[in-house]
């Protein structure tokens, strides 16, 4: 318990826990597993509202509003799982829809809106 407390005091990274830790300077991508490292970028006005173009899961294709034009979901494509895809031969737009989900109530939308469009 001392050394977890230790760890997380001190800053230890990701390395501290993987097996034979990783190198100073690793990013996320050598974890493997289609993780890739990334920072998020959304953007707001008021004439066009909220856009969301790439979040947590990945590139943020549509944007799924409700009746009152709030944000209540979205699609998105995890690039990191798309690139693994195609490297491993799969055809793009197979991997495409592959590395796909959605997110949110974006099933319940009644407008879609392409947030680099709008």
């Amino acid at each position: 318990m001392r050394e977890l407390f230790l760890q997380i005091v001190y800053g230890r990274s990701q390395s501290a826990f993987s097996e034979n830790g990783l190198a100073i300077g690793s990013g996320l991508e050598d974890l493997g597993k289609g993780h890739r490292s990334q920072v998020g970028t959304i953007y707001s006005t008021n004439s066009k509202g909220a856009r969301y173009l790439e979040l947590a899961e990945g590139y943020i294709v549509e944007i799924g509003l409700d009746e009152n034009d709030n944000i209540i979901g979205y699609k998105y494509v995890n690039l990191g799982k798309m690139m693994d895809n195609i490297k491993d031969g799969i055809d793009p737009f197979e991997a495409i829809e592959k590395a796909s989900g959605k997110y949110g109530r974006f099933d319940e939308a009644t407008k879609k809106i392409d947030p680099r469009k709008m």
